[in-house]
C-alpha cells in the first residue's frame, strides 16, 4: 500500500501564503553576502542562484575535467584504448591520507573518470573508525578551487620552477656561507616522510631551524605533562573507558585534538541497548554553550577567568589540599561535582581545552588522583597532531623583527591571519631578504612573501602520515595536477640537492624504516602494494622509549617531535602553590565583560574560510549560516 501522507516545513507552505511562494523561488532565504567576496558593483547588484554563485566565487571542475586525461579533450569519442582502471559511469575508489595542519583522517576518495567527487573515512583506521569531519569531506571542492596558484610565483609574477629554483639555492647557499640564519615556520608535521627531508634541507644549510606553529595552539597540555609527568607530550585520552567524564572549557566532540575518535568512543558509553543498561556520567563546565556541553547531563556556565578557579577548587575538595584559590558563582555546583568526581575513582575522565598550563597541570593533578592514567588516559601512545611552540613563534618574530632571519620558508600556515598580532607578523616579514610560502593560494601570508612556490593539493599527492605512535597511513594521488604545482616535500628536496620525487623518496623512506623493522617477509613491494590498498599501518608491537629526553623535548625542533616515550603511572603531584598562584593572580586580572573566542564547528580556525559548502553549514548550536557573530544577552549588548 503505497504511502499518500504529505508533510509540509512549516504552516506558510501548507497555507501557500503568497511571501512562501515568493521566497520558494530562491534557494537562498536570506541575501547572499556576494559583496564580501565580489568587488565588481554589477555582480552585486545582479540576482543569482547558488550554482552561478558558486561559478562566481571560483570553484568550477573545468580545469578538473582536462586534467583528469592526459591531454584535453577535443571532441566526444568512445574509449578505444580503455584504461583499464576506469569504466565510465563506474566509481573507484582510492585509499588516501588528509592533514591539514588542524584535521587528520585517514579517508577513501571516490572518483568517477579519473575526477574526485566525494571523500569519506577509511573504516579500517582505528583511529577515526570511519569517520571524518565536515572540513575533510569538503576538501574535495578545494581542488576545484580557481584561485588556486597554477604556476609559481616571484615578486608577484608567474614564473618557471627553474627560474625559482635557481633564485632560491643560490640565495640559500650564500646565506649559508655567510652563516646568516635561515627559518622554516610550518604547522604542525606528521608526515614522517617530510620530517626526513627537512632533515636533509638542514643538513645541506646547517644553520636552519625549525619553528612549529598551530593557529589554535595546545601547547598547554604538553608543557603541563612536561612538570607533571617529566615529558613534553599530549597523551590519547580513552572516552570509551570512562563511566564519568568531566571537560573544563573543552569541546571535544568538535574540535578538540582527535573529534571524531572521540565522539565515537563517547558515543559508544552514552549508547543503552538489552544488553547495556548504563551509560556514562557527563559534566560540562564552559562559558559558550558548545555542541558538547549541549549533550551533557549537567552543565554549568562559569566566566572564562573561572575555569581555572573551578579546577583549583575541585582539586581541593577531592584531596582536601588547600591550594591558593578564591569562590567562583558556582561554588555549590563545583562542590557536588567533586563528590560525584570521588566515587569514581579509575574510571573518571577530566579534560580541558584552556591553553594555560596552570589550568593543565592542576587538571593533571586531579586525573593522577583519580587513577585517570593507564585506565582512561594513554601515555603509551602519544598523539602528535598539536606540537606548536607559542614561544618559538614570538621569538621568530622578535627576530624578524631585529633583521637577524635571512630567509624563512613558510610551509601549511597563513599566520598574518591565524596569528593574534598579524599585522606585527606582516611587518616583520618584510624586513626578510628571502621570503617563500609554499601555500597553493596567494593568502594573506604569501602574498607578502616574495616567493610562493604552490604546494599540490593532497588530491594530487604522494603523502604519509603518522597521528600517533604506531600509527601510519598513505597518501596516493587521484588526480593529474591541475596546474604547474609541485609538493612541498619536493621543493624541500630540490632546494636541499636531492632531485627525488615524492612518490620514490616516501617509497624508500618506508622501506627503510618501517618495512625494515616489520615482521614482513613478502618482500617490499607487496608491502607497499598491500599498505597502499588499505590506507595504512598500525605498528602494535612498535616499542617506545622509556627514557624521558626532557631537553630535546622542550627544543622547539622537528627532530624532538619523534622521540616516543612512556611513562609510568603519573607521580603524585606535591606542589600545585605555582600554578594556583598563576591562575588566581589572572582571574584577578579579569575586568568587566569577558570575551570568549572559539573554533566554528565547520570552518574550525579557518583555512578553508572561502569553501562555500563548509559556510553554507548550519552551526549545530546557532543554525547560523555564513556570518560572523556575537552571542551575547540583549541587555548587556545594550549596555
Amino acid at each position: 500500500m503505497s504511502n499518500t501522507k504529505k508533510y509540509w516545513k512549516g504552516i506558510e507552505e501548507l497555507q501557500e501564503t503568497p511571501e512562501f511562494l515568493n521566497h520558494k523561488q530562491n534557494e537562498f532565504a536570506e541575501e547572499l553576502p556576494v559583496d564580501k567576496f565580489l568587488g565588481d558593483d554589477k555582480l552585486v547588484n545582479t540576482n543569482t542562484n547558488r550554482r552561478d554563485f558558486l561559478k562566481v566565487l571560483g570553484f568550477s571542475v573545468t580545469a578538473a575535467s582536462l586534467a583528469a586525461c592526459e591531454a584535453p579533450v577535443r571532441k566526444a569519442i568512445p574509449y578505444l584504448n580503455k584504461p583499464e582502471e576506469i569504466t565510465p559511469g563506474v566509481a573507484n575508489y582510492y585509499a588516501s591520507s588528509y592533514w591539514d595542519g588542524q584535521d587528520f583522517a585517514s579517508v577513501v576518495v571516490k572518483t568517477r573518470e579519473a575526477r574526485p567527487i566525494k571523500i569519506d573515512g577509511n573504516e579500517l583506521c582505528s583511529i577515526t573508525s570511519g569517520g571524518s569531519t565536515a572540513r575533510v569531506q569538503a576538501s574535495v571542492l578545494s581542488l576545484y578551487d580557481s584561485n588556486r596558484l597554477r604556476k609559481p610565483q616571484m615578486n608577484g609574477k608567474s614564473t618557471e620552477w627553474t627560474a625559482i629554483d635557481k633564485e632560491v639555492k643560490s640565495k640559500l647557499t650564500a646565506i649559508a656561507q655567510r652563516g646568516g640564519n635561515i627559518r622554516i615556520l610550518t604547522s604542525t608535521i606528521i608526515s614522517p616522510s617530510i620530517k626526513a627531508a627537512v632533515a636533509e634541507f638542514t643538513t645541506a644549510y646547517p644553520t636552519t631551524q625549525v619553528v612549529t606553529y598551530d593557529a589554535v595552539s595546545l601547547k598547554a597540555i604538553s608543557d603541563a605533562h612536561l612538570v607533571t609527568h617529566g615529558k613534553s607530550m599530549i597523551p590519547t585520552y580513552q572516552f570509551d573507558k570512562a563511566d564519568f567524564v568531566l571537560g573544563i572549557g573543552c569541546d571535544f566532540l568538535t574540535n578538540w585534538l582527535s573529534p571524531v575518535e572521540y565522539a565515537r568512543q563517547y558515543a559508544t558509553k552514552r549508547k543503552l541497548s538489552k544488553e547495556k543498561k548504563e551509560m556514562s556520567r557527563h559534566v560540562q563546565i564552559e562559558s559558550l554553550l558548545s555542541l558538547t556541553g549541549s549533550n551533557a547531563d549537567k552543565r554549568v556556565s562559569l566566566k572564562p577567568s573561572q575555569l581555572g578557579l573551578a579546577a583549583i577548587n575541585i582539586y581541593n575538595k577531592l584531596t582536601g589540599s588547600s591550594i591558593s584559590s578564591k569562590s567562583t558563582e558556582k561554588d555549590s555546583a563545583i562542590a557536588e561535582i567533586a563528590k560525584e568526581l570521588s566515587s569514581y575513582k579509575g574510571r573518571a575522565l577530566v579534560v580541558c581545552g584552556i591553553n594555560d598550563p596552570a589550568i593543565q597541570q592542576v587538571v593533571n593533578a586531579i586525573n593522577t588522583y583519580l587513577g585517570a592514567y593507564g585506565n582512561t588516559i594513554n601515555t603509551d601512545v602519544i598523539d602528535y597532531t598539536r606540537q606548536g611552540n607559542d614561544a618559538a613563534v614570538a621569538n621568530l618574530v622578535s627576530e624578524m623583527n631585529a633583521g637577524s632571519v635571512d630567509a624563512l620558508i613558510i610551509h601549511g600556515t597563513n599566520p598574518v591571519y591565524s596569528l593574534a598580532n598579524g599585522d606585527a607578523f606582516k611587518s616583520a616579514l618584510s624586513k626578510v631578504d628571502l621570503s617563500i610560502s609554499l601555500s597553493d593560494v596567494a593568502d594573506e601570508t604569501a602574498s607578502a612573501c616574495k616567493i610562493i612556490a604552490p604546494n599540490s593539493h593532497f588530491l594530487e599527492s604522494w603523502t604519509d602520515a603518522n597521528p600517533r605512535t604506531g600509527h601510519y597511513t598513505l597518501g596516493q594521488p587521484v588526480i593529474n595536477p591541475l596546474g604547474s604545482t609541485r609538493e612541498a616535500l619536493e621543493s624541500l628536496l630540490n632546494w636541499a640537492g636531492n632531485s627525488s620525487n615524492a612518490h620514490d623518496y616516501i617509497a624508500k623512506y618506508w622501506e627503510t624504516t618501517l618495512y625494515a623493522t616489520s615482521a614482513e617477509i613478502t618482500g617490499f613491494s607487496t608491502f607497499w602494494n598491500k599498505t597502499l590498498n588499505a590506507g595504512l599501518l598500525v605498528k602494535s608491537t612498535e616499542i617506545v622509549s622509556t627514557q624521558i629526553n626532557t631537553a630535546a623535548a622542550a627544543t622547539p625542533a622537528i627532530a624532538a617531535t619523534t622521540t616516543n616515550a612512556t611513562v609510568t603511572e603519573a607521580k603524585p603531584i606535591a606542589d600545585l602553590s605555582a600554578a594556583g598562584s598563576a591562575i588566581v593572580n589572572a582571574a584577578n586580572s579579569a575586568k568587566g565583560v569577558e570575551v570568549v573566542i572559539y573554533e566554528k564547528t565547520g570552518l574550525g580556525w579557518g583555512a578553508q574560510a572561502n569553501n562555500p559548502w563548509l559556510q553554507e553549514l548550519p552551526d549545530p548550536v546557532t543554525k547560523v549560516t555564513w556570518d560572523n557573530y556575537v552571542l551575547m544577552n540583549p541587555d548587556e549588548m545594550r549596555e
